[in-house]
């Protein structure tokens, strides 16, 4: 149970941590177009409204082999967390699904500290390349060194010896899965509060990318990205 979870956390740190960015146009100049488009997109991000992000996006990027393939799970967090610990969507709580809700937005929220949009310059086949600076709330590199199964086994072990008896009694009544629900209904706010603040505590980090931004169907959507070398 442990490892599963702590899968899912750090699965779910690293969804949020792809550089991206792009925007709507709505000057006559397609450089000017471009720029609009990945400012657009940059504030979406800082606000961690992924709703406003996938509107300046192709939605291609967010299907399987896309850039942007993983954030398509972000929407998913309840059913992706529950598969992953062998249990059903439908039976995690109210108050654990709240959790995971919050503990997604804060992580989007916290993602992008700053961000300046650079010089625009023309690519191939009409494309326009972007210059973007972004300061990133916590440092991805740091975020996939954090481990926190001491934290989670000291946790658990206090909660079973705290609870002892009664998740005796819920196991004999209804079985294990209903302790593995009990369980994580009171502790998942907790276990995530504390992960997200080892994420926070890595520090901020800056860096530089290009990002592919084109007129599809009338409207300007990013297209592609990649770090600066």
């Amino acid at each position: 149970m442990k490892r599963k979870l702590l899968y899912v956390l750090v699965s779910v740190m690293l969804l949020t941590l792809l550089p991206l960015a792009t925007g709507c146009g709505g000057s006559d100049d397609p450089a000017e177009s471009a720029k609009a488009t990945a400012d657009g997109f940059m504030s979406a991000l800082q606000d961690g409204d992924m709703d406003a992000v996938k509107e300046y996006a192709d939605p291609a990027l967010f299907e399987k082999g896309g850039d942007l393939e993983s954030f398509a799970s972000i929407d998913n967090i309840a059913g992706e967390f529950a598969e992953a610990l062998g249990v059903k969507e439908e039976d995690l709580s109210d108050n654990a699904k709240a959790s995971l809700a919050e503990f997604t937005d804060t992580m989007m929220k916290g993602l992008v500290s700053s961000y300046e949009i650079g010089d625009v310059k023309e690519g191939e086949k009409g494309a326009y390349l972007v210059n973007v600076s972004t300061t990133y709330g916590y440092d991805p590199a740091k975020v996939k060194d954090i481990d926190l199964s001491k934290d989670i086994e000291k946790m658990t072990k206090k909660y079973m010896e705290k609870n002892k008896a009664d998740l005796a009694k819920l196991y004999q009544e209804e079985g294990q899965e209903a302790v593995l629900n009990k369980m994580l209904d009171d502790l998942l706010g907790d276990m995530l509060t504390k992960y997200t603040d080892k994420v926070m505590e890595t520090g901020e980090v800056t860096q530089d990318s290009v990002m592919t931004v084109e007129e599809i169907d009338g409207k300007w959507l990013v297209t592609g990205e990649q770090v600066a070398k």
